[in-house]
């Protein structure tokens, strides 16, 4: 990395330390020396706009979806309207496929930062290509429900692929808005806002679950639904113009210089001091432990990183199994199931948004880790009540004498309970904990693992969740879901950390263990 002649001097003190154990504390020495710096909040504003933004799209595209196939499922009439559309007759498959294929859209655009641009395409780039793909998205799903309305092949496969595309913008979001909040964000803050990004994604399901509420009624609502999220990408698309590359992802490139600049869009007043400290902790035995480690490419199966990947990579296998992200794209067809309205979803979709934001205010004062815990018990505990009350689904019934009306009452407390337990924990923790718990070489290629992992399962159950649940029933479904938390609940006690209150640097120096093997030298919170 070039470094300017200015902070040589420093960067060489660092250098001559020859202890291993000096990494950490001359990290902890120039964390606790610096000075409060005063924070530009328009520039901050401005830096956390599009990242959150592209949540937005991407909470209100699954809470739109939701009502999508209801209205899909409930053509124009052909005697009324004069017209014929391809989505008069739709199988469990395509139904399927419309839903997933967002996922598998996400999947793909994850894998493609993963292989190709994890290294050579900034966070800020890939922000706006997540617009670019957004627009392009909503652009072929339009032109599903006009201009190829009439075509079955060709209309499914616009609305296909444009769900694919939008997809991969998903993708691309859900990689570049956790690392760059991470990396630009204070890190006595840097918690909640990273946090706060699930809690815009659930203002977006629960606008998307608004909005395609009060289009249900109309047969190409969700045209308009779709089209929303296309003329809402251009902002975003133009506000990238607007702010600047991650600091910590420039200097890894070795553009100081802009790193500098990258900083002061962030802080007023003197940033010289705060700057060497960063420089230094990147430059120092944090990132490259050692001599021989810096002669190759690190790899996320090096072995200093397995606590890391155990802890990022196992979360996000159980926050999938846990069956929430999947169950969101079918809950009204859930609650319509279990005899009450379809707009109970919207119900639902306020109490996430109430829970998530009363998370973000708790992340930093009670932990990480007391959050994941604490949700996995309230969905396991939900799951059991659901699995219990769904067990015998033929009396589920809405009757007028009142039969089954106990069981439709568990269903929704449970299903709530469930909801709000997701957003205690996995919700906004899991990718808070990716994103902190990497260095910032590999911090881009995790998030983008992560995001493979998590969109190739998320695909997986929301595309056989129908035929799960036909086959099993509600009730052994939401039973399986509810031995996983039990699961998760112990893997996280073992397997988590806590990171609240520890700048970026102090996590990876406490967590990566040079040896592989020495895990009592990870100074990192466990209880």
């Amino acid at each position: 990395m070039e470094i300017s002649p200015g902070m040589e001097s420093s960067i060489r003190t660092v250098d001559t330390e020859s202890d291993s154990s000096s990494t950490s504390s001359t990290i902890r020495r120039t964390t606790s020396d610096r000075g409060p710096m005063e924070i530009n909040f328009f520039g901050l504003f401005l830096v956390l706009l599009p990242p959150l933004a592209g949540g937005f799209l991407y909470g209100f595209d699954i809470g739109g979806t939701s009502f999508v196939l209801s209205m899909l499922l409930n053509p124009p009439d052909v005697e009324t309207s004069g017209m014929t559309v391809w989505w008069t007759e739709l199988s469990s498959t395509r139904k399927g496929l419309i839903v997933s294929g967002r996922s598998l859209g996400a999947l793909l655009g994850s894998h493609v930062v993963l292989v190709y641009l994890s290294k050579h395409v900034g966070r800020r780039m890939e922000l706006r290509l997540c617009a670019a793909f957004y627009m392009i998205g909503a652009f072929l799903n339009i032109m599903s429900g006009t201009i190829l309305k009439e075509s079955m092949v060709l209309g499914f496969f616009s609305l296909f692929l444009g769900r694919v595309v939008y997809g991969m913008g998903v993708g691309f979001v859900m990689h570049a808005a956790p690392a760059y909040l991470a990396e630009m964000s204070p890190h006595k803050v840097r918690g909640a806002i990273v946090s706060a990004k699930e809690t815009v994604i659930v203002g977006g399901i629960l606008v998307g679950y608004t909005v395609g509420n009060f289009l249900s009624g109309d047969p190409f609502g969700w045209i308009y639904l779709y089209g929303i999220c296309g003329v809402a990408a251009v902002p975003i698309f133009a506000l990238t113009y607007c702010i600047p590359e991650s600091k910590r992802w420039l200097l890894m490139q070795g553009l100081d210089e802009e790193a500098s600049g990258s900083m002061r869009f962030l802080y007023n007043g003197d940033i010289s001091k705060e700057f060497e400290t960063l420089v230094e902790t990147i430059c120092t035995g944090n990132n490259y432990p050692s001599t021989s480690t810096k002669k190759r490419e690190p790899s996320l199966l090096d072995r200093r990183y397995r606590k890391a990947l155990y802890a990022s990579m196992g979360l996000i296998i159980f926050q999938q199994f846990s069956g929430q992200p999947s169950i969101l794209s079918y809950s009204t067809v859930l609650f319509e199931a279990a005899g009450w309205p379809g707009n109970a979803s919207v119900v639902s979709a306020v109490l996430m948004m109430a829970t998530s934001f009363n998370t973000v205010m708790l992340v930093e004062r009670v932990g990480r880790k007391f959050l994941l815990r604490a949700g996995s018990l309230i969905m396991m505990v939900s799951l059991f009540a659901l699995s219990a009350a769904f067990w015998n689904w033929e009396e589920i019934v809405d009757i007028e004498d009142g039969l089954g009306s106990t069981q439709k009452l568990v269903i929704l407390v449970a299903m709530f309970c469930y909801i709000a337990g997701y957003q205690v924990g996995f919700g906004p923790i899991t990718w808070c904990i990716v994103s902190e718990t990497f260095p910032l070489e590999l911090r881009g290629k995790a998030i983008a693992l992560g995001l493979e992992l998590n969109y190739g399962l998320n695909f997986a159950v929301e595309f056989i969740f129908p035929t799960l649940q036909e086959k099993v029933g509600w009730g052994r479904t939401f039973g399986v879901f509810c031995v996983v938390l039990a699961l998760a609940f112990f893997y996280i006690r073992a397997y988590v950390p806590e990171t609240a209150g520890l700048t970026l640097e102090e996590i990876q120096a406490q967590l990566c263990d040079e040896e592989g093997d020495k895990d009592d030298r990870s100074g990192v919170k466990q209880g």
